[in-house]
């Protein structure tokens, strides 16, 4: 299930919210009717809504993944018997065993993400060796296994380190690692970000008013911003493609057009991403959780290192508290931090998908990130502040996604060879073959628009005047998303497939 779909827009969330609040309501009165009660307690009927959540979750999940529900909650499981045989040991002073039970949960949960989602992979790059031949596996990939593999590893270590208590009711470490609004394409919400909300939460009115706006806003983002220019792109691409692969196909795509196609990515990825985000975060925050941000305008940024830390925070955090640190960090000779940095980024580019472009555009920006650092130390870390700065950063982020984008290598290396090699493009011709879908030009520069922060006082401002903006704002957006979703074709998150 998708949140920009009817199905889910219409009847699963208005019928899980009418269950919840009405439990809450429910609760509220068994408070104000009990000698000494209090209404803004926390409710006693909690775990009933726990349940409800979790039940709905995996249902969500379950639309679209039948049998898979299977392994989520079998990989929630190893966590759960992981930790209390961590506590065991730990209370009986046996840290040798307690060690081995964290690799070991930790092992199982990484090699259930290796076979499902690299096994494939794998067997065709050995198949290239000429004395292998392995039949290739086919596995479909389940929905969201690398966001909720990587918030079990990080229950699971975090608890190993004693950053977090172990949770001993398996239902409410199951119910952390399947709540729906960050179960597909996250963010990567680590265990001790709701470890007390679990217990202790109730949504107040301010909770619910700020959620529904920000879940608005997301579907807004992707509903009229990343499909339209998806559109774009896509078409651009696909003629590209075309005459790449027919000889008699019209080629009249030329550096400009790809340029734009570059651009029109550029957009779909983040309005699509931050999209969903900003629906996640809404909807965690109407049932109570407060989720961290997964997005600061990256498209503002001066410098690669700034874009990673307003880009994908929940990712990048990750990989810097687990696996960039436990190398040893920067705090290292320069050969070891390159070395640890490489490895960070050759992984991150791998945890987002099973293809050799993957890895490229990890080590891409590895050895980006290698050169800035070096180019900050000489200069005293001193931070780019001019419009260079951005526009370095933006053009090297723009290029990045076509390594991201483009799966096929002799594409690929085609579109950038005609992204810097001048070739005209046939607009006359592509407007006849295309002439509906490069409509959608307009989208472009409002795009742009809304990458930076042009709007944020409307957010920030609490007045009654700008509460009343909003909500018209949020009303007209609600009902052009609807508009949109029913007279649109449906375009699938990007990071659906991660």
């Amino acid at each position: 299930m998708s949140f920009d779909t009817y199905s889910f827009l219409f009847f699963f969330l208005p019928g899980v919210i009418l269950a919840y609040f009405s439990i809450e309501a429910v609760g509220k009165l068994m408070l104000c009717n009990k000698p000494g009660g209090n209404a803004a307690s926390v409710n006693p009927l909690l775990p009933i809504q726990n349940m409800l959540l979790l039940v709905a979750s995996l249902f969500f999940y379950a639309w679209g993944e039948p049998v898979y529900v299977c392994l989520l909650i079998a990989a929630s499981m190893v966590a759960w018997c992981g930790g209390m045989l961590m506590e065991r040991f730990g209370k009986a002073g046996n840290n040798s065993m307690r060690k081995a039970v964290m690799i070991i949960t930790v092992s199982l949960l990484v090699m259930s993400l290796g076979v499902f989602k690299y096994l494939g992979f794998l067997t065709e790059n050995l198949n290239l060796i000429p004395s292998f031949h392995i039949p290739v596996v086919d596995i479909s990939l389940p929905i969201g296994i690398s966001f909720y593999t990587f918030q079990i590893l990080s229950y699971v270590i975090d608890l190993y380190r004693g950053n977090v208590a172990v949770q001993r009711n398996p239902f409410r470490l199951l119910l952390y690692v399947s709540l729906f609004p960050q179960l597909i394409a996250g963010p990567i919400v680590r265990y001790q970000t709701v470890e007390s909300e679990l217990t202790q939460r109730r949504a107040s009115l301010d909770d619910i008013q700020e959620g529904t706006f920000r879940f608005i806003r997301g579907l807004a983002k992707k509903i009229l911003i990343a499909d339209n220019v998806a559109r774009l792109s896509d078409a651009i691409y696909g003629v590209y493609e075309n005459a790449l692969s027919d000889t008699f196909a019209p080629d009249c795509t030329g550096t400009t057009a790809l340029w734009i196609a570059s651009l029109a990515y550029t957009l779909q990825i983040y309005f699509d991403f931050s999209g969903y985000s900003d629906m996640a975060i809404g909807l965690g925050r109407i049932f109570g959780f407060h989720f961290l941000e997964n997005f600061n305008f990256p498209y503002i940024s001066r410098s690669i290192t700034e874009f990673w830390r307003r880009w994908h925070i929940s990712l990048s955090g990750w990989f810097r508290d687990y696996v960039y640190i436990p190398l040893g960090g920067s705090r290292c000779s320069t050969s070891r931090r390159a070395v640890n940095i490489m490895a960070v980024w050759m992984l991150t580019g791998f945890w987002h998908g099973a293809a050799w472009n993957f890895i490229l555009w990890g080590l891409y920006y590895g050895f980006i990130l290698m050169a800035e650092k070096a180019v900050l130390d000489r200069m005293g870390k001193k931070t780019v502040t001019s419009l260079w700065g951005w526009a370095y950063a933006f053009i090297v982020v723009n290029l990045g996604w076509v390594l991201f984008h483009l799966t096929d290598f002799a594409m690929l290396k085609s579109v950038l060879h005609d992204m810097f090699i001048y070739h005209p493009t046939d607009w006359l011709r592509l407007m006849a073959e295309n002439s509906d879908t490069l409509l959608t030009l307009i989208y472009v520069p409002i795009g742009l628009l809304f990458c930076f922060p042009v709007f944020t006082f409307i957010v920030e401002r609490k007045t009654t005047t700008m509460l009343v903006v909003r909500t018209l704002a949020a009303s007209l957006l609600l009902l052009l998303s609807i508009v949109y979703i029913v007279s649109s074709s449906f375009h699938p998150f990007i990071y659906f497939r991660f």
